[in-house]
């Protein structure tokens, strides 16, 4: 690194107040940067020294000018340097929508169910599913976990058949003095392992792209089931941590994410559903109103740890959000919803409730050998009145007893489509 003394300050100035050289040429005579000169010129260092030449007001002025004309352009390239790779990165995942639009073939959708009869008035009341932390596309062997999970993309088909089944069972036969008009699935994240820490390769397909189309389908074939029993089904998106393409969470990049594309898959196997609603807003969180009740839903890999412990994070994250309230327009929120942590639970106060959703695998090699993590799998349903806020909460347990011979009645298709892609 070339040291400048006095002598040689006052001849690069020179030599820029002649103007026949260019910044980057001056620099390269004298042996440093163009940004060495630049700060030269504008004055931000070496402002004592004097030029052998001195220069005018006017010609100060050019140079202040010049320097700033250099550092906007600067500043222009590198905005159209991280514009041109977003557009490499999110533009994949909406050229990949695109193809498959023209090669999903739609499902059909199911016969209208026959209403169930009840004994009396009817108490209407909204459903809510919480979809999050499938990881559909682990793979998790008893060796992992000392015998006690098992799970794969057919277990994980299985569970969705059991969720399914017991989500219908429970509004339609058991609460038969409740009528649900509509269901809301609140989607948020991490329906796949994703690219990071290498889980593409231990994946059950060895690919992002089957992985998600797989995942997508499946998640259609839920809500296909769903369809016949409700007047309306609602679907809202947002990703999760495993499922993003950069090495750090890119908050400007929700979209750049493969949770997005399961979202859209799934969507465009159920555009032929008349009653089936998507949302999937370009963000890590949104706000939705059910019959006038407000939740907030996010995956939860934002909020912070203490010993392996997340509940003051989600605390303090419930108060922030609270106090968020004050500027914020529509419906008043109540409910804050994540996933992330894999374990069930809920914490509240007088004017808010954190609710955390199970997740799909019991525990993996990772969770077991490292924190002797073991949850059984569980997703949650639960009643929403626009009076009384959240009535009733079940968490649906996903194990079933036939996981070992597959599903019974879900299955892939238009795999082939996608290796062509």
């Amino acid at each position: 690194m070339t040291i400048l003394n006095n002598e040689t300050v006052a001849k690069i100035k020179d030599s820029i107040l002649r103007g026949q050289l260019t910044q980057k040429q001056i620099g390269k005579e004298y042996g440093v940067s163009r940004s060495v000169i630049s700060d030269i010129a504008c004055g931000r260092v070496h402002k004592d020294v004097k030029p052998d030449t001195e220069a005018t007001t006017e010609e100060t002025e050019i140079l202040h000018l010049q320097a700033e004309i250099i550092h906007l352009r600067e500043e222009r390239n590198e905005a159209r340097r991280k514009l041109k790779q977003a557009a490499k990165t999110v533009g994949l995942f909406t050229a990949v929508a695109e193809e498959l639009e023209e090669r999903v073939t739609p499902m059909t959708a199911l016969p209208k169910a026959r209403p169930p009869i009840r004994p009396g008035p009817s108490i209407e009341e909204h459903l809510v599913l919480h979809l999050s932390d499938g990881h559909h596309d682990q793979i998790v062997t008893r060796d992992d976990t000392g015998g006690m999970e098992e799970y794969n993309f057919p277990i994980s088909m299985c569970r969705a058949e059991r969720l399914v089944d017991s989500t219908l069972k429970w509004t339609q036969q058991t609460l038969t003095n409740f009528k649900f008009p509509s269901l809301t699935v609140l989607a948020y994240g991490d329906h796949t392992s994703g690219e990071i820490h290498g889980a593409a390769n231990r994946s059950y397909f060895r690919n992002c792209f089957k992985n998600s189309h797989a995942i997508g389908q499946l998640h259609a074939l839920m809500f296909r089931d769903f369809a016949p029993y409700f007047d309306q089904v609602n679907i809202i998106y947002v990703p999760g941590n495993h499922g993003r393409r950069s090495m750090k969470k890119d908050y400007h990049g929700a979209h750049d994410n493969w949770d997005y594309l399961i979202g859209k898959t799934a969507q465009l196997y159920c555009r032929d559903l008349p009653n089936v609603q998507f949302q999937i807003p370009n963000s890590f969180s949104a706000y939705v109103d059910i019959g006038g009740v407000g939740f907030h839903i996010s995956h939860g890999d934002d909020v912070k740890s203490s010993l392996g412990i997340p509940w003051y994070g989600l605390e303090k994250r419930r108060h922030r959000l609270m106090s968020l309230e004050n500027v914020r327009q529509g419906t008043p929120i109540r409910y804050f919803c994540c996933g992330h942590f894999h374990r069930p639970g809920t914490t509240t106060e007088v004017n808010g409730e954190m609710i955390l959703n199970g997740a799909w695998p019991a525990s993996d090699a990772y969770a077991f050998n490292a924190l002797a993590g073991f949850t059984e799998p569980s997703q949650l349903i639960h009643g929403v009145n626009k009076k009384h806020g959240i009535t009733w909460r079940l968490p649906v347990k996903l194990r079933c007893d036939y996981e070992s011979r597959g599903p019974r009645r879900y299955k892939l298709v238009d795999m082939d489509e996608v290796i062509a892609i």
